[in-house]
């Protein structure tokens, strides 16, 4: 997700979002475009889960965008499966320089709609507010977006950070903090799940049971 949505306007890809690398990055093929940067990571325990591939060598290059706390923001999607948001603030609101090895608490989640099927099951937006009493400043917002597993250690991971500065009247103390790499490991419920809480054609659509889902990490703050 290149693409960050703010007072409903999408901005330039990668203007507020870290640009980030295929899998091939050593000797990245230009010819691919834009795809080889939407290819899942496989390992959650792998630095880059925190921002995506190689995606602090993008972040002096970021620009930040100014983003009223209560106000509604999104981004593009292009994978179907649950999605989750995260702040982290920038040390000394120096974003550009900040790797995302602090604190992150959750602010928004894309679940199911209903028992067989994913809000975000194809293309699209998914928009969502920052919460009111933020502490304004200068924060990396993590984009998490992933398609859960009934294997072992086979989940995919789409992982994004944009830059943004939260501008609002604070007052709120954001509670249950995660980090990446760390908080999340392969058998956490919400990732590794029974088989009817996956996709059509596992189980009949009459037994799947999506609504069960649980997402890992902490739950949201709402502010």
């Amino acid at each position: 997700m290149g693409i960050l949505i703010v007072n409903q306007t999408a901005a330039p890809e990668w203007r507020y979002v870290r640009d980030v690398m295929g899998p091939a990055y050593e000797d990245e093929v230009f010819l691919w475009g834009q795809y080889h940067k939407t290819i899942p990571i496989m390992d959650i325990h792998h630095p880059d889960i925190t921002c995506g591939r190689k995606a602090f060598a993008a972040a002096a290059n970021t620009s930040t965008a100014d983003v009223l706390a209560g106000s509604e923001v999104g981004g593009v999607f292009y994978h179907r499966g649950p999605a989750q948001i995260y702040l982290s603030r920038a040390p000394n609101g120096d974003a550009e320089h900040y790797s995302g090895d602090g604190d992150w608490f959750k602010i928004a989640v894309a679940g199911p709609e209903n028992n067989n099927k994913w809000s975000l099951s194809d293309e699209g937006d998914f928009n969502f507010s920052i919460p009111l009493t933020t502490p304004p400043g200068r924060y990396l917002m993590r984009i998490e977006q992933f398609w859960p597993t009934s294997s072992y250690n086979y989940s995919q991971w789409f992982i994004n950070c944009a830059h943004v500065n939260i501008i609002g009247p604070g007052g709120g103390i954001p509670t249950g903090f995660a980090k990446f790499p760390g908080t999340y490991d392969i058998d956490d419920s919400g990732i590794r799940l029974p088989e009817n809480q996956m996709v059509l054609g596992v189980v009949k659509a009459e037994d799947m049971r999506l609504l069960e889902y649980k997402p890992p990490g902490p739950a949201v703050w709402v502010g």
